[in-house]
Formats: structure tokens, C-alpha cells, sequence
């Protein structure tokens, strides 16, 4: 237990409440606000390009070929992330039939992101049941209650994990970085349970390391249970026992992918101009989860040994050590979010309140302004006016004709409302849980979020999509070629598009310039920006490619001599 009486030199952050402080935040809301974030995105469209390699892996893997074991794309083993492949082609043999292949494939990671949410969730309510993250009682009025106070807390780290800019996109994606992120919201749920349930916690840490292990992140699985099994010394006394058995078994587990995969994934250092753009992306990513999260830090740092604190605090820097050796971009960030997320939680109740103020009207009018930029561009595609706008979106999707949706636009008009009168109840006068300085932010991400699947999802889609360009390849070659899979050889083309043209074109991919693809009759090439040989002895088919990247130039040529 922290002792309550201030000190100069490290001041006890343990706030002092009152009862209308961890006043309940309702549930229909929350819920409401939940679904909202994950089905939009995940329904309504085909496989993109950040879809394309999970989907023609799984897709394949459903097919029957690709092995299980060893998933492959087009006969090209694939390195890591087998489990994200293992649940699109389970998916797709069971509710393919029903539903299409494409929406499928998804199922399974609506439901990983709808577990991370809630994982996040339970670990911030039981980090925050811990006598020493309780608040301090006050001296005149009724204390705060327990549970209240720890589902206040919950509730606040939630709204920090929706509020999240980085976990918008790439946590729509059905990649295996989604994977990970589950696993990572597994391991933090399992410290968070560990010193008072230890069952329950073997059972959320084991899980969690195995899908790391199998997401794609063996490393990263590797020295989590390394870490783990650091914290038992620091945990409070229990049954330590079973806790190190499921860590050690993971870590096994770990080491055994490891060698199956023979290194692939090891860890590069990054030289300083990519570790400035490192930098800049975290900064975007973790918004506005991470300033939160470091005055959490600051506030508590009289307490950094207590659990509540150490737990998401260390498992956050190995994720943040990890992304910043892995490879560019920002998905190795993905498994960041729920610990920034929970560490955000523990500033709300020692935050002033003019600084939590001034970040809710910072994303009031910032998510405004964004929805009604998004409302001007979709009135612009659909009547053409304001003209410049519409130039704009006629040059970035050339051939798009926009039809009025009825749904889509009630649901656009639904979430507007719905953010008019949450902006209103902001404003008014009314107790201040430690929750409300995150509704604006969760519910404006959620809202632009909204706007966007729903009002310009046909748009979007008719420039993303491969369907187009797929259905191109099949018509060329049901012209030249009697057979039902043509074997095509492919030369320039990423995964995600060989996964994706394949798909479409019913062809037989034979990707690079590896023996049995030179014999292949048909070959497909991308140009970029002019360049591009064009295979010898070879007569034009087809060319084509996607709405606005006429740089980017797909050619279907006929051999003359196998």
C-alpha cells in the first residue's frame, strides 16, 4: 500500500475521488460505440492490398493448394503469421459458401478485434482493483467504491484504445499484425490477473505467446516470456508455480518457431534517418494515447514498482524496443497500442481537469472539421459540386459514376447526429467521470471512421480493388486458353497483388523466373512508371490497371515458344 501523505520528492499520485468521479458509464453506449468502430471496414468490400497475401494464402489454404504446415502462395513459402492464414482458411471452408470467399476471410479478425477491445478492458479493471491503485478516501463525503472506481478506469482505457489513430486502419486489415495485437492484449490481461488469479492467468499468457508465436512475432514472443518470467520475482507472493510452467512452455513454443523459421525474423538496427521517420510515425500511431501514457508515467513514478504500473509499462517498452528494430512501417507498432492505452488510463484521475479540457476540445473541433470535410467531398462526388473537389476526385478515380445509397446515408446521418448530441452533453454542465475526457476522442475517430465506410466505401473500393483488373486477365485468356486454370507466369508482382490477381482471374500463378514458370505460355508483368522489358518472343494480350495509377501498368502477353 502507498502511503497517502504527500512528499516532496516523490508526491503519492493515488488521487482523491469522489463518488462522481467513477460515475458509470452506460453500457448501451459503450457497446453501441464498439460496433460501430470494428464492423465498418471489415464488411462491404473486396480484399485490398493490405488484405491481398492473407487473403490468396488463406484462400488457397481452403482450396487445398497450400499446405497447412506450410502455407505458401502459389507453391512460394510464406514466412510467419501461419495462425492469421490457419483462420482465413477455416473461415472460408466454413462460411464460404454462404457469405464468398472475400467476406469470409474476415470473420475471424472482426472477432480478434472485438476480443482486443475487450481483453484491454478486463486487464485495466482488474490492474485497477489493486489496493494500491485505489484512490485515496477522501476526508468529508462517502468513499469511492472498488469496482467502481476499477470499471471507471476500464472504461477510460477503452475510449483510450478506440481514440487510437494507428489502430484505425491497420487493425481493420486481416494481416497477421492483427494476430499479434491479440496476443499482446492476451499477455497484458494475463500479467494484469497474475498476482491474484493465477489460473486464469496462465491460461491468458499462454495464449498470448502462442499467438505471438504463430502471428508472425516469435522474437517478440520469445523475450515476453523472458519478461514474464522477470516480473514473477516482482509480482506479489502467490502460486508462482503454475504462472512459470505456462511461460516456460510458451517460450518453447517460441524457440521452436524460431528454429522452424531459421531466422527470418531477426531484428535489424535501424540507421538515424530511419529511426527519425520511426519517430514520426509513433507519434501519429500512438495518439493521444502516448502523452497520456508518459504523464502517467511521471505522475506515478513514486510508484513504478507497483503492479498496476510495472505490468503495462514494461510489457509497452519491449513492444516499443520491437517496432523500433523491426522492419519499416507501422504495423510492428500495433502491439503498442493496449499498453500505451492502459498506462493512458492511470493519468485520468491525476490529470488536472484544464488539461483533459483542453485535449476533449482539441478533438471536438478537430473531428468535426474532419467529418465535414468528408461530408463536402462526398456532396462533391455525388453533384459535382463544389467543382474543384470534384476534379480532384475525378482525376484520383477516373470512370466512377457515384450513385446515392439509401443505408449508407442514414447510417452517415445517424453517427453525425449521434456526435452532435455527445459534443452537446460535453459541453454542458454535468459531473466529470474520470471516462469523459475520452468520449470526444473515441467517438470523433469513430465517427470520421463511420463516415468514411459508409458514404465513401464504393468510391474507395472501385479504386482498392483488383476485381476489375482480375476479370480483365479471365476474359483475355478464356480467348486463348481452352483449360480452366491457365498456368500464368508472373514477373514484378507483389504477394498481395499475386494473391489478389489470382483470386480474380482464376489463372494459375507462377511467380519469378524459376524453372517451371518459364515453360508457363502466358506471362504477366507490371510496369512502374515506363518500366518494364517486355519477355521475348512474345505477343501483347491485355494491359490494363487500377483507377488513377496509370504508372502502374499491367501486361498479359502470349508466349510464342514454350
Amino acid at each position: 500500500m502507498i502511503d497517502a501523505a504527500p512528499s516532496r520528492r516523490a508526491p503519492a499520485p493515488r488521487p482523491v475521488l469522489s463518488s462522481g468521479s467513477v460515475a458509470r458509464l452506460p453500457r448501451w453506449p459503450l457497446w453501441l460505440l464498439c460496433v460501430a468502430y470494428v464492423l465498418p471496414g471489415f464488411i462491404g468490400r473486396d480484399p485490398w492490398t493490405g488484405d491481398g497475401q492473407t487473403f490468396g494464402v488463406a484462400w488457397l489454404m481452403a482450396q487445398g493448394h497450400s499446405g497447412w504446415l506450410q502455407p505458401s502462395l502459389w507453391g512460394h513459402p510464406v514466412r510467419g503469421g501461419w495462425l492469421a492464414y490457419w483462420l482465413g482458411a477455416v473461415s472460408i471452408r466454413v462460411f464460404g459458401a454462404a457469405l464468398g470467399d472475400a467476406a469470409s476471410s474476415r470473420l475471424p479478425f472482426m472477432l480478434l478485434l472485438a476480443s482486443c477491445l475487450a481483453l484491454t478492458w478486463r486487464a485495466a479493471y482488474h490492474l485497477a482493483l489493486r489496493d494500491e491503485a485505489q484512490p485515496v478516501a477522501p476526508a468529508f463525503g462517502e468513499p469511492v467504491a472498488r469496482r467502481d472506481y476499477a470499471r471507471a478506469m476500464a472504461d477510460g482505457a477503452l475510449l483510450s484504445l478506440l481514440a487510437c489513430l494507428g489502430l484505425l486502419v491497420r487493425g481493420h486489415e486481416t494481416t497477421p499484425a492483427l494476430v499479434q495485437l491479440a496476443g499482446v492484449c492476451g499477455l497484458l490481461l494475463g500479467l494484469a490477473l497474475l498476482p491474484s488469479r493465477t489460473l486464469q492467468a496462465c491460461v491468458a499468457l499462454l495464449g498470448g505467446l502462442l499467438g505471438l508465436a504463430l502471428g508472425g512475432a516469435p522474437w517478440l514472443a520469445l523475450f515476453a516470456a523472458l519478461l514474464g518470467l522477470a516480473l514473477l520475482a516482482a509480482a506479489p507472493r502467490g502460486h508462482r508455480g503454475a504462472a512459470a510452467a505456462a511461460l516456460a512452455l510458451g517460450a518453447a513454443c517460441c524457440v521452436a518457431v524460431l528454429l522452424h523459421l531459421h531466422g527470418a525474423t531477426a531484428a535489424r538496427w535501424p540507421d538515424s534517418r530511419s529511426a527519425q521517420h520511426f519517430l514520426g510515425v509513433l507519434a501519429w500511431f500512438v495518439w493521444p494515447a502516448w502523452p497520456l501514457a508518459c504523464w502517467a508515467v511521471w505522475r506515478w513514478r513514486a510508484s513504478l514498482r507497483a503492479w498496476h504500473v510495472l505490468a503495462p509499462l514494461s510489457l509497452g517498452l519491449l513492444c516499443l524496443v520491437s517496432a523500433f528494430l523491426s522492419s519499416p512501417g507501422s504495423a510492428p507498432l500495433l502491439p503498442l497500442l493496449p499498453s500505451a492505452a492502459v498506462l493512458g488510463s492511470l493519468a485520468l484521475p491525476v490529470m488536472r481537469r484544464g488539461s483533459l479540457a483542453a485535449l476533449d476540445w482539441f478533438a471536438l473541433m478537430f473531428f468535426s472539421l474532419l467529418a465535414l470535410v468528408v461530408w463536402v467531398l462526398w456532396l462533391a462526388l455525388l453533384t459535382g459540386v463544389p467543382a474543384r473537389p470534384a476534379a480532384n476526385i475525378a482525376r484520383l478515380a477516373p470512370g466512377y459514376h457515384a450513385h446515392l445509397r439509401v443505408l449508407p446515408l442514414l447510417l452517415a446521418l445517424a453517427a453525425s447526429l449521434a456526435w452532435a448530441a455527445v459534443a452537446a452533453w460535453r459541453a454542458g454542465r454535468h459531473r466529470h467521470p474520470l471516462w469523459k475526457g475520452m468520449v470526444l476522442s473515441a467517438g470523433g475517430v469513430t465517427l470520421v471512421w463511420l463516415l468514411v465506410t459508409s458514404l465513401w466505401l464504393p468510391v474507395l473500393d472501385y479504386a482498392s480493388s483488383y476485381r476489375a483488373l482480375g476479370q480483365g486477365i479471365r476474359a483475355a485468356l478464356r480467348h486463348q486458353h481452352a483449360g480452366p486454370h491457365p498456368p500464368l507466369q508472373t514477373l514484378g508482382l507483389n504477394p498481395a497483388q499475386q494473391g489478389l490477381l489470382g483470386y480474380w482471374s482464376g489463372a494459375r500463378l507462377l511467380p519469378g523466373a524459376w524453372e517451371q514458370a518459364r515453360r508457363a505460355p502466358y506471362v504477366l508483368t507490371l510496369s512502374r512508371d515506363g518500366r518494364g522489358a517486355a519477355p521475348p518472343d512474345a505477343t501483347l494480350l491485355w494491359s490494363g490497371h487500377r483507377p488513377g495509377e496509370s504508372d502502374q501498368l499491367f501486361r498479359l502477353w502470349r508466349r510464342h515458344h514454350r
